[in-house]
């Protein structure tokens, strides 16, 4: 008996959190989309902006959340603490960051294997920048979505090449 199985692939969602668009939303959940018709699945960083359009998309489609993967740098409860605090600056406003709770906890509920919660208490860019590594070790190509020439997503996808990742996909925008 011939046995043909396809091994499902782990795509690495990364883009900018803070500045996006109705086109940017557009293409992410596109991808996110063809990602899981595919059976493949999505790892992404838990983040507002293209983050946020892939976990809501990916739990649209699989509300089990089966098929992703969502990396934090700390607890949950420590991760929303931290946004609010620090990271409710224009154009992130309270209520994406009240969305982005509401998504990253129904994930924890419905599936807890699918929240990663990393273990750091301090939250700085070099925890963020760690979570990024993790986010490539979990993954088997990176589709990127760079706003502005965006520092963040350029550290995952130079991690992401340096560990031999394809970039599959990288489309660049300017807002």
């Amino acid at each position: 008996i011939e046995y043909h199985h396809k091994l499902m692939k782990w795509i690495l969602f990364t883009g900018t959190w803070r500045l996006t668009n109705s086109e940017v939303e557009a293409d992410v959940r596109k991808a996110a989309r063809e990602v899981l018709d595919c059976g493949d699945a999505i790892v992404t960083g838990g983040a507002t902006g293209v983050d946020f359009f892939a976990m809501d998309e990916a739990l649209k489609m699989n509300p089990n959340a089966s098929h992703l993967r969502v990396i934090i740098p700390t607890n949950l409860e420590n991760y929303i603490k931290d946004y609010q605090d620090n990271w409710c600056l224009t154009p992130i406003t309270t209520e994406h960051i009240a969305e982005l709770a509401n998504v990253l906890t129904k994930i924890k509920e419905v599936n807890p294997v699918s929240l990663m919660e990393l273990p750091y208490t301090n939250i700085s860019q070099d925890e963020y920048d760690l979570r990024h590594n993790q986010e490539v070790l979990y993954s088997h190509e990176v589709f990127a979505f760079q706003v502005n020439e965006s520092t963040g997503t350029q550290d995952t996808i130079d991690k992401a090449r340096a560990a031999g990742l394809p970039i599959t996909l990288h489309k660049k925008y300017t807002i």
